[in-house]
């Protein structure tokens, strides 16, 4: 960020978006997609339905607990692909609070939509995806901001998906 002179004497703010290279956000988002995307074999879609038929295959007097630790985890997936983690938690302070939410910034990202669009549209294949990409980031400032949201997205899933892995490997050790 920094500020500059305006014609008529004020200063004003310029901020400028300094992203990663774009084949590097290229990459990470192939490699990501094998973790987001329900059809790929290393998803958290598939590993889940794994560790699920696990849990409901043991009887013994913690299945109902982590059966009920599965389904928080599947309640946040669901939840973190539908809106910016940053949002979710606006919106359960200002919840918590009785404040109104109607007014909370990111409410309107859907990391569903974008995420489709930037793989589909524009990363990973080109085409389908690609002229609503376009509209929705048609000019400089929008397409900086939809790439940081993107950028966002990844991020707070993949946090995600360490988490669960941990979990996963937590698992896989105490059922050796």
């Amino acid at each position: 960020m920094s500020v500059q002179r305006a014609p008529d004497g004020t200063q004003r703010e310029k901020i400028t978006a300094d992203f990663p290279p774009r084949e590097a956000i290229r990459g990470t988002t192939v490699l990501w997609r094998q973790l987001y995307s329900n059809e790929e074999r290393a998803s958290y879609t598939k590993v889940r339905k794994i560790i699920g038929r696990r849990i409901h295959s043991t009887l013994d007097p913690e299945r109902d607990r982590r059966d009920e630790m599965q389904r928080c985890w599947n309640g946040a997936h669901g939840k973190l692909r539908a809106y910016l983690l940053t949002f979710l938690a606006d919106r359960a302070v200002c919840e918590a609070q009785g404040w109104a939410t109607a007014m909370l910034p990111n409410a309107d990202v859907k990391p569903e939509v974008l995420v489709r669009l930037f793989q589909y549209g524009d990363l990973i294949h080109w085409g389908e995806g690609a002229e609503e990409l376009s509209q929705l980031s048609d000019d400089k400032f929008n397409h900086a901001w939809n790439t940081l949201h993107y950028i966002e997205i990844i991020i707070q899933l993949s946090h995600f998906y360490l988490g669960y892995s941990l979990l996963a490997k937590a698992a896989i050790s105490q059922s050796s």
